[in-house]
């Protein structure tokens, strides 16, 4: 079920740009809550509340032509994130603190974005995609058993033509319901859940880890051998609990760097 293919730089695809032969556009895949949250942050971080308040959430329902229980649960979703606060007889305001940081691990979101909303020309330099044993730390987290193969997806991206993140994306087999070539690969992996995969991205956990850059890394990304570098190991899970693509990140700092809001309840 899966092709393997390399793939030359191309331009940004999205889920709603694929065009095929009829003309017919794929339908936009995401929950409305999801959209409601993104139209709401992106109106947040372009300083569209120019008073740092929001509207009440019946104003905000018919802004968007949402139930008001849609709105609700995204702006749930956001003071989750710390970037707003509401308080019950005052309203709604922007943590402009937050929103200036811009980069929340808090958040389900691609590199791509992300090394777009860090001020950078995002691209991807290189994407493969192959079948390989499974390594430990993926065995470990989608419980597989030794000798197990996974999809591995190697990709590069670039912040303003310099790598700035390497990832490898370890995919379940049994989960892709498809044929997958390098081409069909969108930029984020929450992307490929919902476009390849027989369920989507529910939710992630990610762990930190100060590692030190290897010679294979150092010819990968703008650091020396030995140097201090930062990996993230994500693990994504269906809205069952059930894991099925582990993420190996490394990241150089210079043009990413993230915040943790923690919030008391």
């Amino acid at each position: 079920m899966i092709g393997v293919s390399k793939r030359r730089e191309q331009p940004r695809r999205t889920p709603t740009d694929h065009v095929d032969d009829t003309g017919l556009r794929k339908m936009e895949t995401r929950p409305l809550t999801v959209r409601v949250k993104a139209a709401l942050r992106q109106s947040i971080l372009n300083d569209g509340f120019s008073d740092g308040r929001l509207p009440r959430e019946e104003t905000l329902a018919s802004q968007l032509g949402v139930s008001r229980g849609t709105v609700r649960e995204a702006l749930r979703s956001l003071e989750e994130e710390g970037l707003i606060t509401r308080q019950r007889g005052i309203g709604t305001h922007v943590n402009s603190h937050v929103a200036r940081a811009r980069i929340s691990l808090n958040r389900v979101i691609g590199f791509y974005d992300l090394i777009a909303e860090g001020g950078y020309s995002p691209a991807i330099a290189a994407t493969r995609i192959r079948l390989e044993p499974a390594p430990p730390e993926a065995i470990e987290r989608l419980s597989l058993e030794a000798g197990a193969e996974l999809l591995m997806i190697d990709r590069l991206f670039l912040a303003d033509g310099v790598p700035a993140i390497h990832l490898i994306e370890m995919v379940s087999p049994a989960s892709i319901g498809h044929k997958v070539f390098a081409e069909d690969v969108p930029e984020s992996i929450f992307a490929f859940a919902d476009q390849h995969c027989v369920a989507p991205i529910d939710h992630t956990t990610v762990e930190i880890i100060p590692i030190v850059a290897t010679e294979a890394i150092a010819q990968i990304l703008p650091v020396r051998r030995s140097s201090p570098l930062l990996e993230l190991l994500e693990t994504h899970y269906s809205s069952a609990g059930v894991p099925f693509i582990v993420s190996r990140i490394h990241v150089v700092d210079r043009f990413i760097r993230f915040t943790v809001v923690r919030r008391r309840f």
